[in-house]
């Protein structure tokens, strides 16, 4: 090995050992915290930022949209200043979670300055509804019957919906009632609702699974993935005020059986 090569590698070693003793706790070295934690100044800008990126999914309030509630103190990924900047920054990978690398430390110190402001003193609320039961709610055919179009770990059959094995993570109570309650609102990507008529006037109907310039990707009703080249078909229609999951109203999920499931799904959280 070169002289040069030798120095470059003592370089990147040192750098790298460096970082690891800056942000490993195991190490002993103290965690980073908020040099925007309650300056007021901060929150507001913070405010201002959150409204502009994150109230989509988490909602105005940041009680949660189609992502989770952030005025709990419940943060899935860890709570302390660190894990909070890094869900913010990097995203959580295989979750609806994105990363906001364009966004400076500073503006992701205001967010979080601003969320800090919105956890109630006492902690989360006591939540609604039996788990046991809306365990057995949501399996049984005569009721939910929702493993047919859903997975929870290894059990259900059901592609043609999302996995929900950490749906309790992602989605506060409020959007898992909007979502069973009326699913057309909100769907997820790679869920969309779409029809393609074929040549021969066929019309097929599923999720969108993918599509290009050229090409479109379909799961149909019997969880079958089909091709299809664009200039083969007659027409893509895209039905985005459509859900393939049906609406679950009163007269087929009461308010408390209602209660009853989304207690059950609130306390999927994955791994």
């Amino acid at each position: 090995m070169s002289l040069v090569a030798q120095t470059s590698w003592r370089v990147v070693s040192a750098l790298t050992t460096a970082c690891l003793l800056a942000t490993s706790p195991a190490l002993g070295q103290p965690e980073k915290t908020n040099p925007l934690a309650g300056d007021a100044a901060a929150v507001t800008a913070g405010k201002n930022i959150y409204r502009g990126r994150c109230a989509v999914c988490h909602g105005l309030d940041a009680k949660g949209y189609r992502g989770s509630d952030l005025t709990t103190g419940d943060w899935v990924h860890g709570g302390s200043d660190a894990q909070i900047f890094k869900t913010i920054f990097s995203g959580v990978p295989g979750t609806e979670m994105p990363g906001n690398a364009n966004m400076s430390d500073e503006e992701v110190w205001m967010v979080m300055a601003y969320l800090r402001t919105l956890s109630s003193p006492g902690g989360p609320a006591a939540e609604r509804g039996d788990p046991a039961r809306g365990d057995q709610l949501f399996w049984a055919k005569d009721k939910g019957n929702c493993g047919q179009c859903h997975m929870i770990g290894s059990r259900g059959g059901g592609r043609i919906g999302p996995n929900l094995s950490r749906i309790g993570a992602a989605r506060s109570v409020a959007a898992l009632e909007r979502e069973i309650r009326k699913p057309a609102e909100v769907i997820p990507v790679g869920f969309e609702t779409i029809t393609v008529v074929t040549r021969d006037g066929r019309r097929i109907r599923g999720t969108r699974k993918n599509e290009d310039t050229f090409t479109v990707q379909v799961m149909n009703a019997n969880e079958e993935i089909l091709s299809f080249f664009k200039k083969d078909l007659n027409e893509v229609l895209p039905e985005p005020e459509q859900s393939l999951m049906p609406a679950y109203g009163p007269e087929r999920l009461s308010d408390p059986e209602l209660a009853d499931v989304v207690r059950y799904l609130r306390t999927l959280r994955g791994k």
